[in-house]
Order: C-alpha cells, then sequence, then structure tokens
C-alpha cells in the first residue's frame, strides 16, 4: 500500500555515473526504475542532467502527477545563483562510494516526504471516516486539526478550527469556566501531567443544544519521549444518557417494585417502591439481591420456566414471622441484540395468604435493612 516507485531519468553524456547508481540497493518497498524518454515520467521523477537549464526546466514543469527532482552534474560555479531551486549539485568525477551515498541520500529524502503525506493522510482519511469526534492539540492547548464531525458540530471549518483554543471554537467564557467542574481544558493537563490515556465523561454546551459525550484523550510524545501535545476521540452518548433517563423515570414512576441488576447480578437499579417495601436508606449498591432472596426468603413452590420468553417465576414466602405474605418473584433476562444476557429485571409481586396479588403500600414491614 506505501510502496514507493521512483523513475530516474539520465540525462549525461558519461554513462559511469548512471553504471553506478544502478548497483545501488534499497529496502524492499522501493522500486527505482531507470528511464530513456520523459514520456515516462510519472510519481516520483529524478533528473540527473549536465545542463543547468535543464535541471531547472524540469524541477519547474507544471506536470500532472510528477514530483520531480532535479540533479545537476558539473561545476557549482555555474549554478551558484540557481542552487536554491535544485534538489542537489554533484560534481563530474568524484569516488563511486561518494556518489553512491549521495544517491541513497536523495532517495531516503524523497521516501522521507513520501511517507510523511502517507501517513498525514492516512490518519486524516482514518478520522474523518468515523462519526467521533476527534481532534489534536499542541501542548498550549492550541488545535493542530480537527476531523469533520468535530467541525460540523461546532460549525465551523477545519481552517477555522486550526490554531485555536477550547474557548474560541466552542464559545466558552473563560471567566464563566474558571473555577468550574472538570471539562476540556482542565482533563488536557491531567493528561499532559500523568502522561497516560484517561476516559472520562463531558457535558458541553454547543450550538445545537448541550452533548454528553465519553472522551478519550491520551498523550503525544516526539521522538525525545517528550509530551508535545494530546489527542481526543469523543463518543456523543446524548440519545442514550437521555434513553437511559427516560428508562430510569419510567421504572421509578411504576407502582409496583422493581430491581434492575447486570449480568452478574449486580444491583444496577431498585424503584422506589421497593424501596418502600424493604425499607432500604444506603446506596444501590448496598443492596444484593441474591442474598436478600437466600436469606431472606424460602421457595414455596417450584420454579416455572419459561425459556421462549426469558423468565423464571416462583413463589417465595418471607422468612420475617411478622410478615403474614409471599412473594411472587419474575425474574426476567434483560438481552441484547446479539442474544446475549446483558442483566435481569426483577418484579416482586406481593402475594395476600389465598395468593391473590396486593398493591404494595408504604406500611408494608420490612423484609431487611441495607444500610
Amino acid at each position: 500500500m506505501n510502496r514507493l516507485k521512483i523513475n530516474v531519468f539520465c540525462n549525461l553524456t558519461c554513462t559511469g555515473i548512471e553504471d553506478i547508481l544502478k548497483t545501488v540497493s534499497f529496502a524492499g518497498d522501493i522500486d527505482i526504475k531507470f528511464c530513456d524518454m520523459f514520456e515516462d515520467a510519472a510519481g516520483f521523477c529524478v533528473l540527473l542532467t549536465e545542463s543547468v537549464d535543464e535541471a531547472l526546466a524540469f524541477k519547474g514543469a507544471s506536470v500532472k502527477k510528477v514530483r520531480p527532482y532535479s540533479i545537476y552534474i558539473g561545476d557549482s560555479k555555474l549554478a551558484e545563483n540557481r542552487c536554491d531551486y535544485l534538489d542537489d549539485i554533484w560534481p563530474a568525477s568524484e569516488n563511486a562510494n561518494v556518489t553512491k551515498s549521495r544517491f541513497r541520500k536523495i532517495i531516503n529524502n524523497i521516501k522521507d516526504s513520501h511517507d510523511a503525506w502517507f501517513y498525514k493522510n492516512l490518519y486524516t482519511t482514518v478520522i474523518d471516516s468515523i462519526p467521533e469526534l476527534s481532534w489534536c492539540k499542541d501542548i498550549k492547548g492550541l488545535h493542530y486539526n480537527v476531523n469533520t464531525a468535530f467541525a460540523e458540530v461546532v460549525h465551523k471549518s477545519k481552517a477555522e478550527c486550526e490554531g485555536k483554543d477550547h474557548y474560541y471554537i466552542w464559545g466558552v467564557d473563560k471567566e464563566e469556566h474558571a473555577g468550574g467542574e472538570l471539562v476540556c481544558v482542565d482533563s488536557e493537563e491531567l493528561v499532559l501531567k500523568e502522561q497516560r490515556t484517561i476516559k472520562l465523561d463531558e457535558t458541553l454546551a454547543t450550538p445545537d443544544g448541550m452533548m454528553k459525550l465519553v472522551t478519550y484523550k491520551s498523550p503525544v510524545f516526539n521522538e525525545f519521549g517528550d509530551v508535545i501535545g494530546t489527542v481526543g476521540v469523543a463518543h456523543d452518548v446524548t440519545s442514550l444518557a437521555n434513553a437511559q433517563h427516560e428508562n430510569d423515570l419510567l421504572i421509578e414512576s411504576v407502582p409496583f417494585p422493581v430491581i434492575v441488576v447486570d449480568s452478574n447480578w449486580r444491583t444496577k437499579i431498585i424503584n422506589g417502591t421497593m424501596r418502600r417495601l424493604l425499607q432500604l436508606k444506603g446506596p444501590v449498591d448496598n443492596f444484593d439481591y441474591l442474598t436478600w432472596k437466600k436469606y431472606f426468603l424460602t421457595p414455596v413452590s417450584e420454579p416455572v420456566v419459561n425459556a421462549e420468553h426469558h423468565y423464571v417465576n416462583q413463589i417465595f414466602a418471607s422468612n420475617d414471622n411478622s410478615v403474614n405474605f409471599a412473594f411472587q418473584l419474575n425474574e426476567q433476562d434483560i438481552i441484547d441484540v446479539f442474544g446475549e444476557v446483558t442483566g435481569h429485571i426483577i418484579i416482586p409481586r406481593k402475594l395476600g395468604p389465598r395468593g391473590e396479588m396486593h398493591v404494595v403500600d408504604e406500611d408494608t414491614p420490612k423484609q431487611s435493612e441495607h444500610e
């Protein structure tokens, strides 16, 4: 993909130099082709000539899809006023090993120039292909570049973002920012200080409203191990966060107990009705559903398993003698789009002495207490 092809044209009265150059070998990703006709010129082309005028004309030629390099071979005095326009000047006669070294250097310079363009273009293509916001900043916090998604969100062109700081691009007032919560500028200072990738949740005001972002930021180092800036990628989770908030409100508002756990049965959500039922006062993490089920309840029926709809029903009696009712526990698997179980929703339904359903009220005696 990154293979470099270079055409070499030798317009010389003596073939000795060309013969020497043909003996020089290069890395496997560099192909050198010696050509006779300028009509073959395409891509990277190197001309070796004994005419200063020809070298300058070749260098200055405006030919589509040609990157010309000109080397004048002869008396340097003839080119002393125009040497800045030439890529190199070689003497007409010198040791063969020196000539080989000169040729290697100019080919390697072409390779370095090609690689710089290739990897910059590859980087730009990659970041412009992703829907996430991506950017690169120098150590002062000025944007080196941004991707298309970033530019669209801030309603500015890429060129308008280059060389500008966070405040200008996002329209943030420095005075209002001072003393505020951890946001872009502060987190980048943390990245520079700790010299590691960090992940954080960020909330930003944009021209189109508030955005909730999950952001990854990493330090950028130079060849000597010094930090010279940061790169960042931010995933817009605004819609997901809104959906989660709506889901939480829905679970909280239903008039019956609900517990949501993850795939390892760790508690994620307990709605208010369940909290009142158990008189829970501590954080959600303090409630262990499996422990409560094992030590505070006793099964009085066989489990009813519905494999098609991924749920289990079973009736339990409370181990608290002051409680004269039972629970019907419905454990419903949460299945993702790949068919994997990502969690469970538990609905404990209160049953009366004859198995009738009861509406949970705030006077229900407690079953357990987790401070």
